[in-house]
């Protein structure tokens, strides 16, 4: 029997991140994955994230941001229209006094990041191709049974192991879903002209894309997200005909388009798991909710769960309370759960609007699009929330030191 404080299941960005946060509480943690552990690796950005200053400023207080600026772009500018209309938004980082709007990062480089610093907690104790056969728990305790049989005790379990997570269907917390019947295409592509270190996106007809910058000037990643019949119709076409077809839904926005990564499809669901807490068990990041990826938020949601729990264990541990008490995780829940259905709602507000082709809709979208470019505080409003620069944030990703949270 092996026992320990904190069990995380999932070493992905979100449950490395939380291992951190949690690791100057001098509570035992253990971190189990059923892959290998990140490694060094040349920088593909075949998978990539925006980070807002939010997440920046959590991942500066745990030692990783300066690993994972090295093989990020920053971005200045954000550049948005719509390819059915004549509305257009453009966000400047020079407007709202700042020097970035954001990073576009190789997902597995934050890993490696945050997998170095680990390595400087005796406390934090990580597993790897690590198989869970069983979770189970008591009053007191969460038995979580391992690799023929070894036997963890844990006096709580995280949930951070994604959207097909084991510990939500182990602890048989119930999940709305639905199709957003769309599918994400991602690939490198090189760009005739350079980017400027703009992140771009489009609205089409079939969906939305997006250009995000990397650290070659002319060197974007894609993600094409469109409905399941174009996406087969360009995941079969060959390089030049994928070249021609990228090129014009970018309205040549920079210039000719070639892809120098085979593209790969992902579908896009919304998931929301309707309880986050089952006695001493809590779910995080996409084990809890899962969103479009039109705005790119996906990776910041997560990390705000987990700097949120981490702030109330932490605030608990240092009043000698149990950090694993069932009203401390509700605490947990209702922070994080209000902040995950604003987002769902605007994203699946988006994708219905910009999808409608209905004429009066579509001037009516161009209209409220163009007029938000001309109102200065109404665009300064929507950038702040996009760059976590407001909402009820955790106290590490403020802008500034804010009064405690409330219960």
């Amino acid at each position: 029997m092996h026992n320990n404080d904190i069990t995380i299941v999932g070493a992905g960005s979100a449950g490395l991140t939380l291992a951190l946060l949690l690791a100057p509480t001098g509570l035992k943690i253990t971190v189990l994955e059923q892959g290998d552990a990140p490694t060094q690796q040349q920088v593909t950005h075949q998978r990539v994230s925006a980070l807002n200053l939010a997440s920046k400023r959590v991942l500066e207080h745990v030692g990783a941001w300066p690993a994972i600026a090295a093989t990020a772009t920053a971005y200045h500018q954000m550049q948005v229209w719509d390819a059915d209309s004549f509305g257009r938004i453009e966000f400047n980082a020079g407007q709202e006094r700042l020097s970035q709007l954001g990073w576009i990062c190789d997902n597995e480089q934050i890993r490696v990041a945050l997998y170095q610093q680990l390595q400087q907690h005796a406390n934090v104790e990580l597993l790897f191709n690590c198989t869970i056969n069983s979770i189970a728990q008591s009053e007191r305790d969460v038995v979580i049974n391992i690799n023929q049989q070894q036997l963890l005790l844990s006096r709580l379990v995280v949930g951070a192991d994604g959207v097909n997570s084991l510990v939500r269907r182990e602890m048989q917390l119930p999940l709305a879903h639905w199709d957003y019947e769309h599918q994400a295409i991602v690939a490198t592509i090189g760009t005739q002209l350079p980017h400027q270190a703009t992140a771009r996106q489009v609205f089409l007809p079939t969906g939305p894309l997006a250009l995000l910058p990397l650290p070659d000037p002319q060197q974007c990643s894609i993600v094409w997200s469109c409905n399941p019949e174009r996406a087969a119709e360009l995941l079969a076409m060959d390089e030049m005909a994928f070249n021609q077809a990228l090129t014009a839904a970018s309205n040549s926005v920079l210039g000719v388009l070639a892809r120098q990564t085979v593209p790969q499809a992902f579908a896009l669901k919304m998931r929301y798991a309707s309880n986050w807490v089952r006695g001493r068990a809590v779910l995080v990041a996409d084990a809890a909710h899962s969103i479009h990826p039109l705005a790119g938020q996906g990776m910041n949601l997560g990390l705000m769960d987990v700097a949120a729990l981490a702030e109330l264990i932490s605030e608990a541990v240092a009043d000698n309370q149990d950090f694993s008490e069932t009203r401390l995780l509700r605490r947990y829940e209702r922070w994080r759960k209000a902040e995950a259905q604003t987002l769902i709602a605007a994203m699946e507000t988006f994708k219905r609007g910009f999808s409608n082709k209905q004429p009066l809709l579509k001037l009516v979208r161009a209209v409220g699009m163009s007029g938000v470019d001309q109102m200065p505080w109404l665009k300064s409003k929507i950038i702040a929330a996009a760059l976590g620069n407001s909402g009820d944030l955790p106290k590490l990703a403020q802008p500034m030191l804010k009064t405690q949270h409330s219960a």
